[in-house]
C-alpha cells in the first residue's frame, strides 16, 4: 500500500466527517438557540474547511502516487497545481 492510498483512505475518512460536521450544523442550526448557537455555527464553518481542505490533499495524493510510479509528467503537473494553490492562498492573507 503506497503513501497515496493511505491518504485516500484517510480522504473517505475526512468526506464521510465533513458530511457529518455540515448535516449536524444544519440541524443545530435549526434547532438550538441560546448560548449554544455558536456551536451550530462551528460545525457549518468545520465542515466547509473540510470540504475545502479535501481536493488539495487529494492533488498531494496524486502526487504521491504518479512520483512512484514511471509516470513523472503528472506528478509534476500535481506538484504545479499544489504550488499554485500555496500561491493563491499567500496572496489571499
Amino acid at each position: 500500500m503506497t503513501l497515496g492510498d493511505r491518504l485516500r483512505s484517510w480522504l473517505r475518512i475526512a468526506l464521510a466527517a465533513t458530511s457529518a460536521c455540515l448535516a449536524m450544523g444544519l440541524v443545530a442550526s435549526l434547532l438550538i438557540t441560546g448560548p449554544a448557537a455558536p456551536v451550530a455555527d462551528a460545525l457549518i464553518w468545520t465542515g466547509l474547511g473540510l470540504l475545502v481542505s479535501i481536493p488539495v490533499l487529494n492533488v498531494v495524493a496524486v502526487y504521491f502516487d504518479e512520483w512512484v510510479q514511471p509516470r513523472r509528467t503528472f506528478a509534476w503537473a500535481a506538484l504545479v497545481v499544489l504550488v499554485l494553490v500555496v500561491w493563491t492562498i499567500a496572496r489571499r492573507v
